[in-house]
């Protein structure tokens, strides 16, 4: 069986979605025609998901490896449109608005890429792994530190410390934030940054705003392997939490009003206003 292992769209986008499988391959989904619109196989290893959907009139897959051929963009009939082989070692590939993609290393500088052509439009030095959080905003994250990010990839601010580990997710409501460090708790922080509450959490496996209700949703693995949705407030208070099975992956759609997830039924779109889900397409 040739199970999905990773999904990943644009946060903001509300159709197209990549879902990598064992030995490179990607599907393109469609969620509102409901159908596959594409599969083809990638140069993706397969280890740790380095890949994204970009997009557009003319959306494009994005997918790096670890060893050897770098990072590459292809289109929906999984021609290869450009290849850049100058750097390996990529760690994560992350859509952002206007077409562009961003290429984090473990051992060089994040760049951000063109798309559909593969050219680099600028570097960012400093930054170990960038957290969309709307098409306007990102957080830069480094090491012991994060940033705001305007749409245009300058920094809003200065830094602000945080523990020794990366800031992994990161979620929104236009004055909180809610950030989780690897290992760490989750922190809902105001809009001076100073904690106003936090859940231990030990294996957060994403972490949303919905606009919806107006509240924080997240996603965590248990020790058992399954994992369980659950929604909090902005002082922490957890509102309702739910199990929803064996997830593999998650990512956001619609601004967090979607969660799109990898599981053993395959690939699953789950609402984040009441906890519903239906299967979206099967291996």
């Amino acid at each position: 069986m040739n199970e999905f292992l990773n999904v990943a769209t644009a946060p903001w986008d509300a159709d197209l979605v990549a879902a990598g499988r064992r030995g490179g391959v990607v599907d393109v989904l469609s969620v509102h025609r409901g159908q596959r619109l594409a599969s083809f196989e990638t140069l993706w290893d397969g280890s740790g998901w380095r890949g994204t959907v970009v997009a557009g009139d003319v959306p494009v897959i994005v997918a790096g490896a670890w060893e050897r051929h770098g990072v590459c963009g292809y289109d929906l009939s999984g021609e290869r449109l450009w290849q850049d082989r100058s750097r390996t070692a990529v760690n994560v590939v992350t859509a952002v608005a206007d077409g562009r993609v961003v290429v984090s290393y473990a051992r060089r500088a994040t760049r951000v890429l063109d798309a559909a052509t593969g050219e680099e439009i600028r570097s960012l030095r400093g930054i170990e792994r960038l957290v969309p959080l709307s098409p306007d905003l990102s957080l830069g994250v480094g090491g012991g530190w994060y940033r705001l990010m305007d749409r245009s990839l300058d920094p809003l601010g200065s830094r602000i410390a945080t523990g020794l580990n990366l800031v992994w997710f990161a979620a929104t409501d236009g004055e909180h934030l809610a950030i989780w460090e690897l290992g760490g708790p989750v922190r809902v922080l105001d809009s001076d940054r100073r904690e106003r509450a936090r859940l231990a959490v030990d294996q957060l496996q994403i972490i949303v705003h919905d606009p919806v209700t107006g509240t924080w949703v997240g996603l965590r693995r248990a020790d058992d392997g399954r994992s369980w949705l659950f929604r909090f407030s902005d002082d922490g208070e957890i509102l309702d939490e739910r199990r929803v099975g064996f997830v593999r992956d998650a990512t956001s759609m619609r601004g967090g009003r979607n969660l799109v997830t990898a599981t053993d039924e395959g690939v699953q779109l789950l609402n984040c206003v009441d906890g519903s889900f239906r299967t979206l397409f099967t291996a």
